[in-house]
């Protein structure tokens, strides 16, 4: 009878932990892309896309395994860049309607120079 009740319980628990540290990787995957994407797209005179570019040629390297698939957005403002990574991590947890996927977005500042009468 307590087998009945405890073991379910006890499987959720075992496919819990592997389940919580791919999402770490992939979250921390994820915002590593962004973070490289946003700092190509703040380049001065970068093209357009390049932000995009390098956070989905990050993915494609380190991402590989625990992310099963990503997709990239870039932003450009008139003096911010924003790049936003999207990935789906595996399903681990058997459970019906669980897909886990994450966001990221980060903005970085766009280089610009200046002068002492222009700031």
């Amino acid at each position: 009878m307590e087998f009945t009740i405890l073991f379910p319980i006890l499987v959720t628990l075992l496919f819990a932990g592997p389940q919580l540290g791919m999402l770490y990787f992939a979250h921390e995957a994820a915002e590593s892309a962004a973070q490289a994407g946003a700092r190509a797209a703040s380049a001065r005179g970068a093209a357009g896309g390049a932000g995009s570019g390098a956070a989905d040629s990050y993915l494609a390297t380190l991402g590989t395994g625990t992310v099963s698939s990503y997709r990239s957005a870039e932003v450009d403002a008139a003096s911010t860049v924003s790049v936003t990574v999207h990935v789906e991590v595996p399903n681990a947890v058997p459970l019906p309607g669980f897909h886990p996927s994450l966001d990221v977005t980060v903005v970085r500042a766009t280089e610009r120079f200046t002068t002492p009468d222009a700031p």
